[in-house]
């Protein structure tokens, strides 16, 4: 049987007549940030909103005179909308580089296609999850009726990861069934591997944990077998997650490691050591994870990975009762403040908050968390929101400085913690030199 590799496999027949897409999540964006006084993001989104009609235009666009000349002047009044967008927004350098990359005539070319991929990698790092899958679907869409097999397979993979995100459980299972079908049909076992992975952590999602972790345990070996060093770590990243929801954190954590060990691009290995020093942390293992944390704000991680690592350097430290190493890690995360997404912020000013809290500041610990407080209800993060209210209930009972025990617990006191945290420090001195 002949499979066909169409957008439609993907995304249903919504791509077969773009021009009926309202791309509602970016006028919902732009909505919200206007609601809020933040009338450059609403006019960034709004920017993402004109070019993705503009991609609709050039998809279904016919070679006739006035058709043509009805899309240039969009397409100049595009342009020049993105002309007028903040110049030093990186959103504003993915809207122009897919704009750069539409012709005035003629079939779209390649370098579409991937500028749009770029733009929604972005988007999905800043959690614009909806945007994200839209700009998937019109990069897809702008391939043509048919698309080359390895680039279907990387399409399913994204779009059922956002859409495994965004919960929509059958979608997801969809999209990550036809890039298992892809990669079997060419002959591509990290395809057809990722694939079935992603279909184990559609069932993770929906709560069916003996599949999940069957799943995961299956590619762990097969990619052994076949040398597949990232995919086995990636099977046993989902491991790790599996375990951890069954509530064996120490099985948890040496999954989780082995993840981290196997990794070979460097950004991936950075996010597999952050849960690393996660778990190490939900053991009592403190000096470790501060290890752990410590190697991950210190590399050339993405901006996003190495102000959670010094977030929760801020809050070991504080533990710890290291005011100096404290205020270090704050500095460094302050100097992030205009890059951090609304609940890093709200993260920032809750652990500043019980941190200066630890150390006596109580005034000031009180300020932060109702900063905490305000920028969880400005961006409705109902569940910060409960947890800071919490919190400074609490505060407002505090008279003195409270450090949490050091102590280990008998889960960090085995070998193999042992022994993972000595590699850790060798880890660390090596990278460091």
């Amino acid at each position: 049987m002949h499979l066909l590799f169409t957008p439609q496999r993907l995304f249903g027949e919504a791509v077969s007549s773009p021009d009926t897409l309202s791309h509602e999540p970016f006028l919902e964006r732009a909505r919200v940030q206007r609601e809020q006084d933040r009338e450059a993001s609403a006019r960034l989104a709004l920017g993402g909103y004109v070019v993705a009609r503009l991609i609709d235009k050039l998809i279904l666009l016919d070679n006739d005179p006035e058709s043509l000349d009805a899309f240039r002047w969009q397409l100049h009044a595009v342009r020049r909308h993105i002309n007028d967008l903040p110049g030093d927004s990186p959103e504003t350098a993915h809207l122009a580089g897919v704009v750069a990359a539409v012709p005035e005539r003629g079939a779209p070319p390649p370098a579409l296609w991937m500028s749009l991929t770029a733009y929604a990698y972005f988007l999905e790092h800043e959690a614009r999850l909806d945007e994200a899958l839209e700009m998937v679907m019109l990069a897809a869409a702008s391939q043509g009726k048919e698309i080359p097999s390895a680039d279907f397979a990387a399409y399913a993979l994204f779009a059922g990861r956002l859409n495994r995100l965004l919960a929509r459980w059958d979608a997801a299972t969809a999209c990550y069934f036809a890039a298992e079908e892809a990669g079997d049909k060419m002959g591509d076992p990290v395809a057809r591997l990722r694939g079935r992975l992603g279909q184990g952590a559609v069932d993770r999602g929906r709560g069916n944990l003996p599949v999940a972790r069957a799943t995961a345990e299956d590619i762990v070996r097969e990619a052994s077998g076949l040398g597949l060093e990232d995919v086995q770590a990636m099977a046993y990243s989902d491991l790790g997650a599996v375990y951890g929801l069954q509530g064996s954190r120490l099985e948890a954590l040496g999954a989780q490691y082995q993840a981290f060990r196997l990794y070979r691009d460097p950004h991936h290995r950075m996010q597999a050591l952050g849960d690393v020093a996660y778990g190490l942390r939900g053991i009592g293992a403190l000096e470790g994870s501060r290890i752990a944390f410590t190697i991950v704000a210190r590399s050339g991680a993405s901006v996003r990975v190495r102000i959670n690592a010094e977030l929760e350097l801020m809050d070991l430290e504080s533990t710890f009762g290291n005011r100096i190493a404290f205020e270090r890690c704050r500095s460094a995360a302050e100097e992030c403040r205009n890059r951090m997404s609304p609940s890093m912020s709200v993260d920032y000013y809750y652990k500043l908050g019980i941190g200066l809290s630890r150390f006596g500041q109580l005034a000031r610990a009180q300020d932060a968390l109702k900063a905490a407080l305000t920028e969880a209800e400005t961006h409705r993060l109902n569940a910060w929101y409960f947890r800071v209210e919490k919190a400074l209930e609490e505060h407002e009972k505090s008279l003195e400085a409270q450090f949490v025990d050091q102590a280990d617990s008998a889960l960090s006191e085995t070998p193999a913690v042992r022994q993972m945290e000595a590699e850790l420090r060798e880890y660390a001195l090596a990278t460091v030199a």
